[in-house]
């Protein structure tokens, strides 16, 4: 005997129980002298979040064992009493002194709220003593607050159910002690008015906390402004509600009621008739009056009086248009909340007001339902988590944004009721104490562990959840796009730009939308009205983007098309939703997007057919990081290993092609640059479908490789392939050239070669549905169209030495290797830069060459001074001015480049070009080659002329980023680059005298 108080304090102290404090108390109660009984106690002692104040507890029930017997013999009815008594020292005092309190743990029966709207009238009426009125409601509410407590400590019920069941336990009290008090008051035969409580804030919204203030409005029946009495009536019944629910007593406080919200606040009447309130909104309300409404419903008295109420504040609520200034109000109102003292004295410790708290939650949860909830009426819930659970279902955020949200607000409001039940106060904030941290963090679940106490498990996720909290609060709270969308008319949700389109009759909608810019306003009401009609979850989403593209849009060279190409898009594109979301999270994106479609038809049609395009619009690092030509040709000869040739092909071209393009209409590359990159795809697409081809060679004779096909093959780029300078609209032109093996059978290898090539050509060239990769042109080659297709350099050799025209060997300039074998290419580029570069003067040959091709090959309808290409100033101009300064200084050796403006470069560098002369040709070059790029990007027709309408002039224009209605400054431009490039041509090629007109030529 002498050794059981030391084995039993050991045991004590492994349940977390002070021995020292309980030893004595446990001992003499006689709960731990059956040991099956101290087992089985001392295991659920050390469950509970504060084991000591749990055995205090039992100790006091045990002093009557008629209480505690029963409770001894069932497990749950024991468990729960545990569970309370060691997480709320008032709650365990209310068991441990009073039989109803005790028995209310005995079962886990939902909150009736009928049944405690009788027990509170009947705790009015039986007793004409305030102070026992009170106390009696008191009983009620904490004999119901510690069953849901035991079910809440016990995980029976969810937050979700602690929430509502605490409100429905509120209404009944607020029923109940207002029927009692109207019940007195009819006996004594005063006034009948009928009133109706609003509840609001948690109440209204179905989440009420342990210790929460009660906040409510009142509203009373129109009485005639003469009938005092009945005035009066009102006031003393509300007097008295309050008086009662207010009052301390030896049972605590009921709640605190606080009807502060009402207008004017503590300096307002306690309650108005609907017409007052009415009258108040229309002339005095603040925004966040407003806001507060949104979880405002009847919750006792005269429900239908109460509902009038809520049916007259619907247009105040949810305005069609919210004022300007409304979003940025309300951030404005949440920045003086976080610049509190006490929320910066605190911090994150503050879990309600602090970073990452519950109101971060809120404000970004009411935010987007004041903004989209007019529209769209399955936003109106009163609640946080079934408002974030509509604006989900319905896409105006993000699941994965939504989830972490949810999980945090349940985590936070836990966290915030364990608080609130350890002494019944309304705290909001971690305590520094680190044993009342490890108290919170066991009443919250958490245990000591390997890695430490359980206050620091705690901690850790509790900092986890602020900071992501945090980071989607700022995601959602600050999302521009909200600005935009509150001025959507909330009646359609059909079109706008802030402050300019209303809810308007067809006629009325189409001016405006032709007053923003748009052409056709006809059919852009038909776009926005398909964009935006239904209740799909896209059409929502597409609701909420639709005011910011349109804004947008009405500053793009061509928002008919932009729109209409947008609307393509949201209607087929695979990934439609998660490209809706993007714009709705990333207002950046919007002007990424709608400038692209405004600006370039053909980029609308790249995007729809494109499932990636979406994927580079989202990330600008995988957009714009340029690929090299060695990346390229490793994705082209990937593709072989899984697709058609030509598809593979015409996919990567095309793939590649949106990619470059979003690069360029959002200012990231310069003309030469896609004339590289461009040139770079076009090397890779050949060389592909030469490997391919080649490869299928080899298969199909059971070869070992192309090594044994009896030759080799090479491609030659030519032109503007050849001087990597291609544009949007540019041919391939390129020759092919073979070299039969030794010992190969020389007619059969010059029949594969043929085949070989024109099955390169029709691999790039053949038409589909969509489109084909590039059109190759072979004419330069040897006689032409009417030339083998392939031919041996010996025979390239022997016709350049022959029969070959000065221009055919002026294009030789351009020579450069492609693909295929290497030493071949090397070989073929070398022979042909012997021709390229005669030691004869051209000149002459040259000039009337060029001569021709302006008079023959610009069409007649065309005027010549306006063609990009082949008129007075324009590409050929340059070119072939360059080319002759080329062949001029051949034996100075950085002249020869195949590349025009690399040319320049060089000749200026070697001194051999004057440097105003090299910046008229470089830039008249840049000039003609962005305006012929942009024209193709724009669907026009003949890339090579500048347009002569003015419509067409101003989109050009804009696209190129000139100021709206500043077209005819293109024109200027266009005509100054021009005059300079001639005059340039003039001097150096025809050899005429600026300033005599006279000259060889």
């Amino acid at each position: 005997m002498v050794s059981r108080p030391v084995s039993l304090r050991a045991r004590l102290a492994q349940a977390g129980l002070d021995p020292d404090r309980v030893l004595d108390d446990l001992t003499s109660s006689g709960l731990l002298d059956d040991e099956d009984q101290a087992d089985r106690l001392l295991a659920l002692l050390s469950e509970a979040a504060e084991p000591n104040d749990a055995a205090d507890v039992l100790v006091r029930l045990a002093r009557d064992p008629a209480r505690l017997g029963p409770v001894l013999d069932d497990q749950a009815w024991l468990t729960r009493v545990v569970a309370v008594a060691g997480a709320s020292r008032p709650l365990g005092e209310l068991i441990a002194r009073y039989d109803d309190a005790l028995e209310s743990l005995h079962t886990l029966d939902v909150v009736d709220r009928d049944a405690v709207e009788r027990a509170c009238k009947a705790a009015v009426l039986e007793s004409d003593d305030l102070d026992r009125q009170a106390a009696g409601l008191a009983a009620v509410r904490r004999a119901a607050t510690a069953d849901i407590a035991a079910r809440d400590l016990t995980g029976t019920a969810t937050l979700d159910e602690v929430g509502a069941e605490l409100s429905r336990l509120a209404e009944g009290v607020l029923t109940g002690t207002l029927a009692g008090i109207r019940a007195r008051f009819a006996a004594e035969h005063r006034s009948d008015v009928r009133v109706a409580v609003i509840g609001m804030g948690k109440l209204g919204g179905h989440e009420l906390n342990y210790v929460s203030d009660i906040d409510v409005i009142f509203v009373h029946e129109p009485i005639d402004d003469q009938d005092d009495h009945a005035s009066q009536h009102v006031r003393e019944v509300l007097t008295r509600l309050l008086e009662l629910l207010n009052a301390s007593t030896t049972m605590g406080r009921v709640y605190e009621i606080d009807p502060t919200l009402r207008p004017e606040g503590t300096s307002g009447a306690l309650s108005r008739t609907v017409d007052s309130y009415v009258a108040y909104w229309e002339r005095w309300a603040r925004t966040w009056e407003f806001q507060a409404m949104l979880k405002a419903r009847p919750v006792a008295g005269d429900l239908d009086l109460g509902r009038q109420l809520m049916e007259r504040a619907e247009p105040f609520v949810w305005p069609e248009r919210l004022e300007s200034g409304v979003v940025a109000e309300i951030r404005e109102m949440k920045s003086r909340i976080e610049s509190k003292p006490e929320v910066v004295r605190h911090g994150e410790r503050q879990i309600k007001l602090g970073p990452g708290g519950i109101r971060d939650i809120e404000f970004a949860v009411q935010l987007l339902q004041l903004v989209h909830g007019r529209a769209d009426r399955s936003l109106r819930c009163t609640g946080t988590l079934p408002t974030l659970e509509a604006l989900v279902a319905n896409g105006y955020v993000d699941e994965d944004d939504a989830e972490p949200f949810a999980a945090a607000y349940r985590l936070l409001r836990t966290v915030e009721h364990r608080l609130q039940l350890a002494h019944e106060r309304r705290t909001h904030t971690v305590p520094e104490d680190p044993a009342r941290q490890e108290w919170l963090a066991r009443s919250l679940g958490y245990r000591a562990g390997p890695d430490g106490p359980a206050r620091e498990a705690m901690l850790r996720e509790l900092s986890t959840t602020q900071a992501r909290v945090r980071e989607l609060h700022a995601k959602l709270f600050y999302r521009p796009l909200l600005e935009a969308y509150a001025v959507v008319p909330a009646e359609t949700g059909e079109v706008s730009v802030p402050g300019q389109v209303t809810a308007m009759g067809d006629e009325a909608a189409r001016e405006r939308l032709e007053a923003l810019g748009f052409r056709d306003g006809q059919a852009a009401l038909r776009h926005v009205r398909g964009l935006t009609g239904g209740l799909s979850r896209r059409s929502r989403t597409v609701r909420a983007v639709l005011p910011a593209m349109l804004q947008v849009l009405q500053d793009t060279p061509d928002p008919d098309a932009g729109l209409a190409s947008f609307r393509e898009l949201v209607e087929s594109a695979n990934a439609a939703e998660k490209l809706m979301t993007w714009l709705r999270d990333n207002p950046a994106s919007v002007e990424l997007v709608g400038r692209v479609l405004g600006t370039s038809v053909v980029a609308g049609e790249l995007l729809v057919g494109q499932p990636r395009g979406i994927e580079w619009l989202r990330d600008d690092t995988l957009r714009d990081t340029p690929r090299t030509r060695e990346e390229l040709v490793r994705m082209a000869l990937a593709r072989m290993h899984w697709q058609d040739t030509t598809a593979a092909l015409r996919r990567l071209k095309r793939s590649e092609l949106l990619r470059l393009v979003l690069r360029d209409l959002s200012g990231g590359v310069t003309v030469g640059v896609v004339g590289e990159e461009l040139s770079a795809l076009a090397d890779a697409c050949l060389v592909g479908a030469l490997h391919a081809e080649l490869a299928s060679r080899v298969e199909a004779l059971g070869l070992a490789g192309p090594q044994d096909l009896g030759l080799r093959f090479a491609i030659i780029g030519m032109g503007k392939l050849g001087g990597r300078e291609l544009n949007y609209a540019s041919d391939l032109d390129v020759l092919f050239v073979h070299e039969v093996v030794e010992g190969a059978d020389e007619e059969q290898s010059n029949r594969l070669a043929l085949e070989i090539a024109g099955n390169v050509m029709r691999s790039l060239s053949t038409i589909t549905a969509e489109g084909s990769a590039f059109d190759i042109d072979a004419d330069l080659r040897p006689e032409g169209r009417n030339g083998a297709l392939s031919r041996t350099l010996t025979s390239y050799r022997a016709y350049w030495e022959r029969w070959a025209e000065p221009w055919e060997h002026q294009a030789l300039l351009r020579a450069r290797r492609v693909a295929g074998d290497d030493d071949l290419g090397r070989r073929f580029v070398e022979e042909a830069a012997t021709f390229a570069y005669p030691t004869e003067d051209t000149a002459g040959p040259m000039r009337r060459m060029k001569a021709r091709i302006e008079k023959e090959r610009i069409p007649r309808r065309v005027p010549a001074e306006r063609h990009l290409k082949l008129g007075p100033g324009g590409l050929s101009d340059v070119e072939w001015t360059v080319q002759m300064l080329q062949q001029r200084h051949h034996d100075v050796p950085v002249v020869r480049t195949p590349s025009t403006m690399a040319a320049i470069d060089a000749l200026q560098d070697a001194d051999l070009l004057e440097h105003a002369d090299a910046e008229w040709l470089r830039d008249g070059h840049r000039f003609a080659s962005l305006v012929r790029n942009r024209l193709y990007l724009l669907r026009h027709r003949d890339v090579d002329v500048l347009p002569t309408s003015s419509k067409a002039l101003e989109v050009l224009a804009r696209s190129l980023g000139y100021p709206r209605g500043d077209w005819q400054q293109l024109e200027e431009d266009w005509r100054r680059h021009s005059r300079h490039v001639r005059r340039v041509c003039e001097q150096l090629f025809y050899g005429i005298d600026p300033d005599t007109r006279e000259g060889t030529w």
